[in-house]
């Protein structure tokens, strides 16, 4: 490097210290790729509120909908990498789409910077609560003397819940036949109404159902108990104990993102998640509050790759 071009670096690092020092000067926009009042916007508002205590500068929600996703993403993508647009992201946008779609808009590797995770939320198998199956192994093993008899329902191709039961068939066994929903309402009547056998989905929507005894969950899908119903065993503890799926989230910024400014960024979203009233919301809609460092979303993505790409490859699911 030449002497003028060492100066140059150096007169750029003492003016722009400065303004990271004072980071935020200004409010924050925090875009989430789903609809307002869906479990997703409802997360973030309650995370960016409480990050706006924290950093003294309001974090403002901006939902931008479409294309499962990928509208709100790309949105993020482009704007400036200066920590005052971040982004909520999902296991969906952050690693199942990489297979799903096969025109990608944006490269993820390259095109975000990792915050931190947020939450992560579990999908619940469900019965009515007339049925005779009152744990897993009697459900799989019902299945597996009539194949395809038995039915499961899930959400839309592409979501946790419908890939989760395709990865439930694949490490258990179960010969059962699943039947994508657009609508969580419209599964809920059916199963409700004796027309299916099963469901999988989130746990939130479905936490009135089966307090009130209308269900009866057989498993959640994540490594830990729900501690909204912590009366339900996991999927693992009732004999498979490679299955784990969850619809997880984090927040990410724009690649080239200053690293003092995703340091603020972090620790305010660790401050926020670990506050007793956030976690306790969360808690209470059963979502575990996660938290950690940028590096353990990267941890996360490489995680679930493999598993999520071979489920998808072999059912050939495309959305575009």
């Amino acid at each position: 490097m030449t002497r003028i071009a060492s100066l140059a670096a150096l007169l750029l690092s003492l003016t722009a210290a400065p303004a990271l020092a004072d980071y935020p000067e200004r409010p924050i926009t925090l875009i989430v790729p789903a609809a307002a009042g869906g479990n997703a916007d409802i997360t973030a508002r309650l995370i960016g509120q409480e990050m706006a205590r924290v950093l003294g500068q309001a974090v403002v929600v901006e939902n931008r909908v479409g294309a499962g996703g990928r509208i709100g993403t790309q949105a993020l993508v482009r704007a400036p990498a200066d920590g005052y647009t971040i982004g909520y992201a999902h296991v969906g946008t952050l690693v199942l789409h990489r297979y799903l779609f096969k025109q990608q808009l944006y490269d993820l590797d390259r095109d975000i910077a990792p915050v931190g995770l947020v939450a992560e939320t579990p999908n619940v198998i469900v019965v009515n609560a007339a049925s005779p199956y009152r744990d897993l192994k009697s459900f799989i093993d019902a299945s597996r003397a009539q194949p395809d008899r038995l039915t499961m329902t899930s959400a839309d191709p592409g979501t946790t819940s419908e890939v989760g039961v395709k990865l439930f068939i694949a490490q258990t066994g179960a010969a059962v036949r699943q039947i994508p929903y657009k609508a969580t309402a419209a599964q809920l009547a059916d199963l409700l109404g004796g027309h299916v056998d099963s469901m999988m989905e989130n746990l939130p929507p479905l936490i009135g159902n089966l307090k009130d005894g209308r269900l009866r969950a057989l498993a959640v899908t994540t490594k830990r108990r729900a501690a909204s119903n912590p009366d339900v065993p996991t999927v693992a503890e009732q004999g498979y104990p490679d299955y784990e799926q969850s619809a997880w989230s984090a927040l990410v910024a724009p690649a080239g993102t200053p690293p003092a400014v995703i340091a603020r960024l972090n620790a305010a979203m660790n401050t926020a998640l670990h506050s007793e009233a956030v976690a306790r919301e969360l808690r209470s809609r059963s979502q575990e509050p996660l938290g950690g460092t940028p590096a353990d979303v990267k941890t996360q993505i490489q995680k679930e790759l493999p598993k999520w790409e071979n489920i998808i490859k072999a059912a050939g699911t495309t959305l575009d």
